[in-house]
């Protein structure tokens, strides 16, 4: 899975919820070009937004932890392949393991707030 693929996944769930890109701007306070960039494939999705997109659809955590590190070693690699003289193979491979520590720490943080809406709506 690359970018492009991911951020048509992220898109699905986005539709499943029924609201426009707008609308979710709106609810997340961002620039719905932002979450256009992020469902194109360009930019990798925020925190704030897989948390929000995870209140509101049947998001597998997991599943997405899995899609950003597939996307992100897809991203390192197609660097390898068209990368400049000057940028060594250490220092892509060094910006992949910072890439999926980076990732690792969103999805940590998304799983445990999403326990904790489980928590509270259990309760209720």
């Amino acid at each position: 899975m690359n970018r492009i693929q991911l951020g048509k996944k992220l898109k699905s769930y986005r539709e499943e919820t029924h609201l426009t890109q707008e609308q979710l701007a709106d609810i997340l306070s961002m620039d719905p070009k932002k979450i256009s960039r992020i469902e194109r494939g360009v930019q990798y999705p925020e925190e704030f937004y897989l948390r929000a997109l995870g209140q509101f659809s049947s998001l597998d955590i997991d599943e997405i932890e899995k899609d950003m590190l597939e996307a992100t070693h897809s991203d390192v690699l197609h660097r390898m392949e068209v990368k400049s003289p000057s940028v060594s193979n250490e220092e892509l491979m060094a910006e992949l393991t910072c890439l999926r520590q980076e990732n690792q720490l969103i999805i940590r943080a998304l799983s445990q707030f999403l326990e904790l809406q489980l928590q509270t709506s259990s309760q209720l």
